[in-house]
């Protein structure tokens, strides 16, 4: 993500975007140095100089980007990797409901609060203070925990379909009181 903080943040955008960049790139250089192959997502056309950045520095052939389109490219590119650092928030959103181990590189509340409900909230990571060694470490006990990870996602995934579902069925009734009474009738014997 090209992130250079929030509105509140403007006098000091260009510090707060050099700082993320360079710990994102240090991130990306300490996996690779690991042998680690990395590739990167963007969730808008706007990230592409960071992406552009990120491969000039680290100039590996483990480091690729990958384009996604439109967000069901962007949920199967987040299916088809083992750990995901995301700070845009719908790739952190695609992460989660794909059921990867995603670490969350938060530039909001929402991002907590989502890695929170999630059940994962230990691996929240603030954007505004990217510390390599430490988002490294984190990246590394996700890793290590990620089949606890998964069943974790999957068992919350499977809660917010289920209030979905609820929640559905209460606006149709409350919408629609005539569908309800009709699909009632349909099903009683």
């Amino acid at each position: 993500m090209a992130f250079h903080g929030g509105d509140d943040d403007r006098a000091r955008a260009e510090e707060i975007h050099r700082r993320y960049l360079e710990g994102k790139i240090r991130f990306v250089r300490a996996l690779v140095e690991d042998g680690r192959p990395v590739r990167l997502l963007t969730g808008d056309a706007v990230d592409a100089p960071v992406v552009a950045a990120i491969l000039d520095a680290v100039d590996s052939p483990l480091v690729n980007a990958a384009e996604t389109d439109s967000l069901a490219d962007l949920m199967k590119e987040m299916a088809a990797v083992d750990t995901v650092v995301a700070t845009r928030y719908h790739n952190l959103i695609c992460a989660l409901k794909v059921g990867t181990p995603t670490l969350a590189v938060g530039y909001a509340v929402k991002s907590d609060a989502l890695m929170a409900q999630m059940g994962v909230a230990e691996y929240c990571h603030p954007a505004r203070e990217v510390d390599a060694d430490r988002l490294l470490a984190q990246f590394r006990s996700l890793e290590r925990h990620s089949a606890e990870v998964r069943r974790t996602l999957a068992e919350r995934n499977r809660d917010a379909a289920r209030r979905l579902d609820q929640h559905f069925a209460a606006l149709t009734a409350a919408l629609f009181p005539t569908i309800r009474h009709a699909r009632a009738r349909q099903e009683t014997p």
